[in-house]
């Protein structure tokens, strides 16, 4: 979407808590995690727990309660979604065996995408800490050739388990258009896919409406903006949703490329308007 790709539209409540500290490095960056999260990996074809944990930290505050709500097959998605919009943020996915006794896998994401996997029959070193059967917590470090990222973490954090027993979801129900939410969001929408800046400039919050400002004085922003238009979602069609006092998040299904999608938006009241927090679609149910 046009929001992510060119950082204009763009820019937590936790399941039981996390506790994490540590870091990566990779050439001349330093990635801080601070927060967390751990859930029981299923295979794709049958759905069933193949007995590996995922474990995956992030450089920013997790909705571990979002995650825990997702699909288990759905809950990588899920986590990466969450890192939305601009900034040197990170993430790191680690992969502990059926005996929670090694890494077997390890993928490392700076952005603003800087992808680096490994896999194996020991990636790192692990050493897990006894404790609470919903929790899981250690150290884990990595390093190996000069070219690769130095990893060193400590962590205690919640093992997500089955979405029937999440949280439920915050705040009171939207009506089918989505109020006044859902208005601003179909607004922003419809403006983007016309290519009225000016509309849209009005419609975002005023630091973004400069850096659009900016953007639009650049060679190659009419190219930017037709390959984000084409990206963009249409015949929008808002189903519903959550408002949470300032926060609200959007249901919708439309079409991209012809194809049939769902989707999901995040807003945030400033005052008296409403902004795109973050956006995103899926093939449909």
């Amino acid at each position: 979407m046009f929001a992510a790709g060119m950082a204009l539209l763009c820019c937590a409540a936790r399941a039981q808590g996390a506790g994490v500290e540590g870091h990566c490095e990779h050439e001349s960056r330093t990635a801080a995690f601070v927060d967390g999260a751990a859930w029981a990996v299923v295979d794709d074809d049958t759905g069933q727990a193949t007995g590996e944990r995922m474990l995956v930290f992030s450089t920013y505050d997790l909705d571990s309660d979002a995650l825990w709500r997702a699909k288990p097959h759905d809950r990588e998605d899920a986590f990466r979604e969450q890192d939305s919009g601009p900034g040197e943020s990170a993430r790191l996915q680690l992969t502990l065996d059926a005996d929670g006794a090694i890494v077997t896998q390890q993928y490392l994401w700076l952005s603003p995408g800087n992808n680096l996997s490994r896999s194996g029959s020991q990636i790192g070193t692990y050493a897990g800490t006894p404790g609470a059967r919903d929790r899981v917590a250690g150290r884990y470090t990595f390093s190996d050739e000069e070219d690769d990222p130095r990893c060193d973490l400590r962590f205690d954090i919640a093992v997500l388990g089955d979405p029937a027993k999440a949280p439920p979801l915050p705040g009171k129900p939207l009506p089918a258009g989505g109020g006044e939410p859902g208005r601003a969001y179909l607004a922003n929408n419809d403006a983007l896919i016309a290519g009225d800046l000016d509309a849209l400039a009005r419609l975002l919050p005023p630091d973004r409406a400069a850096q659009l400002a900016q953007a639009r004085t650049q060679p190659e922003f009419a190219a930017q903006l037709a390959f984000m238009q084409g990206l963009t979602a249409r015949d929008v069609r808002i189903t519903g949703g959550r408002q949470d006092g300032d926060r609200a998040w959007l249901d919708f299904t439309a079409t991209e490329g012809g194809e049939p999608r769902a989707g999901s938006a995040e807003m945030r009241r400033e005052g008296e308007r409403w902004f795109i927090v973050s956006e995103s679609t899926r093939p449909p149910d």
